[in-house]
């Protein structure tokens, strides 16, 4: 029971970490709890982020509170019914307290959405299952996916194991680790593998610390994300291989890792874990984005772009690939690529306020100055604004000799943000054309005192010393 009890504390992060080494006391993290505080405050501040409450669910069901994650999958669908992932993680909730479930309703998901369904839905047959006493190996038959022999193993030994079956929990773990390297690991590490006779009875014990749910890779993910930004390696390398074990997808995998090196700044081990990922599976969108992220984060533009231009070949309708490789090609001062970009961006999305925004930026600096304002105007309408913003447009109202309009745009920006030095640098200029030039001398002053830099942002003001104008 001691062991058990070590193991399921070692699954919730509240044992040593891998930085309490040497005898002495290291940085000592409760992901769980982490995850919790964070989620908890989100929920308070996006009470409208269904994602929020369901991932909230995911982590009331690893900590064994089942009741409290049926109440938070019941906030989440009641702020987005048609969330598949809430709806099976609330069957889920239910299932594990003995509580009875309706027939699972039909979906009109289609694509990965609708393969993702296909293993929710398996598992969750297999848990309907075990609860009548019959083979959940037979529900899990029905899984299709690509990853379906590995995936199948992974669930059947664990429901083998439920079922008092020992021997044939042995032969599924067995086969499986003897099929991937990565299931092996996490076998080792959760004390599963090498297969010990004289440890039967701590086998449910270790497989309890894994919430075995397809729907429960989001969290795994989440928790090992917060594991890497805290400089632990061991613990992060944990809850990644956990994710693989409910959910074995080797691309994804490998793109967990290369975020481990990142947070390590092990940029050549990042680019081999995506190039990886991408030999995996060539199709995926996500592993070229976040290989194009960090080839552009090492400087290797043309590279990025490449990535950027096949993941929009293969996901057309994918708006933030469209403003990424907008980004790219102004970085490359390929401003007209950019621009139209830019453009399908909106034409996919909008709403999409960093591609308008972007674009607006993008046509002042072209000359374009009232295509610019008309874009940022429909910003404002959306209701965002910043001080850099309505600098942006007074610096256009000015070029376009529009004092008044420019005048206005920079008093708000400095309402907005006292302490942003050009506002200043360019309501001087505004001063200075309707003749107030001690306002401009006092505005260039006060930019000076505020800005980090001696050069001025542009033509160096011609000021007239002579008495200010009526």
């Amino acid at each position: 029971m001691r062991e058990e009890t070590s193991r399921t504390k070692e699954a919730r992060g509240e044992t040593k970490s891998s930085a309490q080494t040497g005898g002495s006391v290291g940085l000592l993290l409760d992901a769980t709890r982490e995850a919790e505080r964070v989620l908890e405050q989100e929920a308070r501040t996006h009470p409208s982020y269904a994602d929020v409450r369901h991932r909230l669910g995911l982590l009331r069901l690893l900590v064994g509170d089942p009741a409290a994650a049926e109440r938070e999958f019941e906030e989440a669908l009641g702020i987005n019914p048609g969330y598949r992932a809430a709806y099976y993680g609330l069957r889920l909730a239910r299932l594990v307290q003995g509580l009875p479930v309706e027939p699972v309703s039909q979906s009109d998901a289609q694509g990965p959405a609708e393969q993702e369904e296909v293993a929710w839905r398996a598992v969750d047959e297999a848990y309907q299952c075990l609860a009548k006493g019959k083979d959940a190996a037979a529900a899990l038959k029905t899984i299709g996916q690509p990853f379906e022999e590995q995936l199948f193993h992974h669930y059947a030994g664990f429901f083998a194991v439920r079922a008092g079956d020992l021997r044939g929990a042995q032969h599924h773990f067995e086969t499986a680790a003897s099929a991937c390297p990565i299931t092996r690991s996490a076998f080792e590490r959760l004390g599963i593998l090498p297969w010990d006779e004289s440890q039967r009875d701590a086998l449910s014990g270790r497989l309890s610390c894994v919430l075995w749910s397809p729907l429960a890779e989001d969290l795994y993910t989440y928790l090992g994300r917060i594991y890497a930004r805290n400089g632990l390696r061991d613990e992060a390398t944990d809850c990644f291989e956990r994710a693989f074990l409910v959910l074995p997808r080797e691309a994804q995998h490998a793109m967990r890792l290369a975020e481990i090196a990142t947070a390590f700044a092990e940029e050549t081990e990042a680019i081999r874990q995506l190039t990886r990922a991408i030999q995996i599976d060539p199709t995926s969108v996500p592993a070229r984005i976040a290989v194009g992220f960090e080839y552009a984060s090492q400087g290797f533009l043309d590279e990025a772009r490449t990535q950027f231009q096949v993941a929009a070949k293969l996901a057309p309708g994918y708006a933030d690939v469209r403003y990424n490789l907008g980004l790219l090609y102004v970085g490359d001062a390929q401003t007209e690529e950019a621009l139209a970009e830019f453009r399908r961006a909106l034409s996919l999305n909008p709403s999409y306020l960093p591609a308008r925004h972007s674009m607006a930026h993008l046509l002042c600096r072209m000359g374009k100055y009232e295509d610019g304002l008309r874009e940022y105007a429909r910003i404002l309408k959306q209701g965002f604004r910043s001080g850099d913003m309505l600098v942006q447009m007074g610096k256009a109202a000015l070029a376009l000799g529009h004092n008044e309009e420019a005048l206005h745009h920079l008093e708000r920006a400095i309402f907005l943000n006292p302490e942003f030095a050009p506002s200043y640098y360019y309501i001087g200029q505004a001063y200075q054309r309707k003749g107030l030039k001690n306002k401009a001398r006092s505005a260039w002053r006060t930019y000076l005192e505020k800005a980090n830099e001696w050069e001025p942002l542009g033509p160096t003001p011609r000021i007239d010393m002579s008495d200010e104008a009526a």
